[in-house]
């Protein structure tokens, strides 16, 4: 790939990074969580119950990140550690009635986002944003193991 293309993408890509960040700020639905803490409480609804070890393999974050993240999470009481049954030395962590509700919100209003981006994109093009974001994204996390 030429070079002025490589810079016109990451240019882009900023753009696009910087675009999610601030929505995601500026918007009270989030209940005031930051971008990583509403990652971890997506990921953690989809996961259900796990480690930490688990968490932090499937987000791709030093277990040390993950294990603060938790921490906020559960001062605000949305998740919840507890002991696991398999092996002592570790805990569980998973979502609270609280944190669950955050999830479908967050989920709720991350979809309605998405589908408005995509009310802009001719129908016709919808899979192959899809196929071509999934390319891109499988490309970068695959010498990392994401």
């Amino acid at each position: 790939m030429q070079l002025d293309k490589i810079q016109l993408f990451r240019k882009i890509l900023r753009k696009f990074e910087r675009d999610v960040v601030v929505r995601q700020k500026r918007d009270d639905r989030t209940g005031g969580l930051s971008v990583v803490q509403c990652h971890t409480v997506i990921d953690l609804g989809d996961a259900g119950q796990a480690t930490i070890s688990q968490m932090a393999d499937r987000m791709g974050v030093d277990k040390s990140t993950l294990s603060r993240t938790m921490d906020g999470l559960v001062e605000k009481k949305l998740a919840a550690r507890t002991p696991n049954p398999d092996d002592r030395r570790s805990l569980l962590v998973s979502l609270t009635p609280e944190g669950k509700q955050i999830c479908n919100r967050l989920n709720r209003v991350n979809n309605d986002y998405i589908k408005q981006v995509f009310s802009r994109i001719p129908g016709t093009e919808h899979e192959a944003v899809v196929h071509y974001f999934q390319l891109f994204v499988s490309a970068m996390t695959e010498d990392h193991g994401n």
